[in-house]
C-alpha cells in the first residue's frame, strides 16, 4: 500500500476509522476520517461523509499487536441500543457535542461482526475466543478519540442486537440505553418506509427469528406465511423479547428501558436523563441548547433537511387515516402473542 502509516498510526490516531472487516485476507479496512465526519454521517456505513470513499486494508494481526501495546481507555463506551424507528438518530445527535462526546451512528463494521456470528453459528463453527477477540478489537479502535477527556457514544444498528450482551461483557464498566417505540408506533413509522425498505421485511424477521428463536417460541406460527403487518408485529416482539434478556442479565444493572414518546413529550429532561446516566459530560445547558438547536428542527438523518415535531405528527395522522385498518388487524393480530410472551421492558430511565 502506498500510504506511510504503520499500524502504530492506525492503533492510536482517530482519524483512521474502522470500517469494515475481510476476513478471508485477514484485513480490516480503514477510511481517512475527520470529526465532521462523525457529526455529519447518518450511518457509518455506505453513507458515511467526508472520508474520500476510500478504503485502506491493513493486516489485521499487525493491528492487534499494535492496538495491544497501547494503555487502555480511561473509560468504557456507552452504548445506545434500539429497535429503529424509534428516534435513536435524534437522541444520538442530541447527546454529540465535538471535544466531549463523540457518537457513532451504526458503524458498519459491528454490522459485520454481526453477521459473521450468524455464518460461523449457522455452520456449527465455533465462535468462541477468536469472535469475542475479533469484537474487542473492534470496540477499542472504535474507542479512539481527538481529545483524552472525549467520552464515546456507540449506536449500533439494530441488526447487531446479537453482539449486545458480549459487548456488555467486554467492556464491564460500559453502560447503555435500550431505546424502543410502542408497537403502533413502529407500525406507522415502517408505512412510511419506501417500498425498497420494505421489501428487506422477510430477510429481517429471519434474521431476528435467528438470534432469539422466535419460532421456537411460537411453534405454531409459520414466519413465511405471515403478511406484511403481521411481519413488523414479529419483528418488533422478537426485539423487545431479546431487550428483556439484557435487562435480565448480569448486566441488566447498567442498562435502562427508554419509550421514545417520553423523548418526544420531555425533551430537554429527558436527553439530560439519558446524558446522565451514560456518565456523559454534558450539563443541563448543553442538552437543552441541543434540543433548542437545529438537531431539534432538521432530519435526524438528514442534518441539511428541515423537519420537526409538528412535520413528524402530520405525517403519522396521514399514515394512521389512509392505513387505520390494517395497523388496527394487527395490533389485535399481536394480542394472542403478547398473552405468551408481554413485551413489557423494565428498569426504566429514572427521571
Amino acid at each position: 500500500m502506498a500510504l506511510d502509516v504503520t499500524a502504530d498510526d492506525i492503533a492510536r490516531n482517530p482519524a483512521w476509522h474502522l470500517y469494515d472487516i475481510d476476513m478471508q485476507r485477514g484485513e480490516l479496512h480503514f477510511v481517512e476520517a475527520t470529526p465532521e465526519t462523525f457529526r455529519v454521517s447518518a450511518f457509518l456505513d455506505n453513507r458515511i461523509a467526508y472520508t474520500g470513499d476510500r478504503l485502506h486494508g491493513f493486516p489485521l494481526e499487525a493491528v492487534a499487536r499494535a492496538v495491544a501495546a497501547q494503555p487502555a481507555p480511561k473509560h468504557d463506551p456507552a452504548f445506545l441500543f434500539h429497535s429503529s424507528f424509534c428516534c435513536s438518530s435524534l437522541l444520538a445527535r442530541s447527546l454529540q457535542l465535538e471535544g466531549r462526546v463523540l457518537v457513532l451512528r451504526e458503524p458498519w463494521v459491528l454490522r459485520r461482526i454481526a453477521d459473521l456470528k450468524r455464518g460461523v453459528q449457522a455452520h456449527g463453527q465455533a465462535w468462541h475466543p477468536q469472535g469475542p477477540q475479533l469484537l474487542d478489537l473492534a470496540l477499542r479502535l472504535l474507542a479512539k478519540t481527538w481529545q483524552p477527556s472525549e467520552s464515546v457514544l456507540i449506536k449500533p444498528t439494530h441488526v447487531a442486537h446479537n453482539l449486545a450482551a458480549e459487548t456488555l461483557e467486554l467492556r464491564p464498566r460500559a453502560k447503555g440505553l435500550l431505546l424502543h417505540s410502542d408497537l403502533e408506533t413502529f407500525l406507522v413509522s415502517n408505512l412510511k418506509k419506501t417500498e425498497d425498505t420494505k421489501q428487506k421485511t422477510p430477510a429481517l424477521l429471519q434474521l431476528f427469528d435467528h438470534d432469539v428463536g422466535y419460532a421456537q417460541r411460537f411453534p405454531r406460527l409459520a414466519l413465511d406465511r405471515l403478511d406484511y403487518m403481521q411481519s413488523l408485529v414479529a419483528i418488533w416482539h422478537a426485539q423487545m423479547l431479546k431487550f428483556q434478556e439484557l435487562l435480565a442479565s448480569a448486566a441488566g444493572e447498567r442498562l435502562r428501558s427508554l419509550d421514545s414518546a417520553r423523548l418526544l413529550a420531555e425533551p430537554a429532561a429527558t436527553v439530560q436523563a439519558a446524558a446522565g446516566f451514560l456518565e456523559l459530560p454534558l450539563t443541563a445547558a448543553d442538552t437543552e441548547a441541543a434540543v433548542a438547536g437545529p438537531v431539534w428542527n432538521t432530519h435526524a438523518k438528514d442534518p441539511f433537511s428541515a423537519y420537526d415535531s409538528g412535520r413528524r405528527e402530520a405525517e403519522n395522522r396521514d399514515v394512521g387515516a389512509r392505513h387505520g385498518e390494517e395497523i388496527r388487524v394487527a395490533l389485535r393480530w399481536a394480542e394472542a402473542l403478547f398473552r405468551q410472551a408481554p413485551p413489557e421492558l423494565g428498569r426504566p430511565l429514572a427521571p
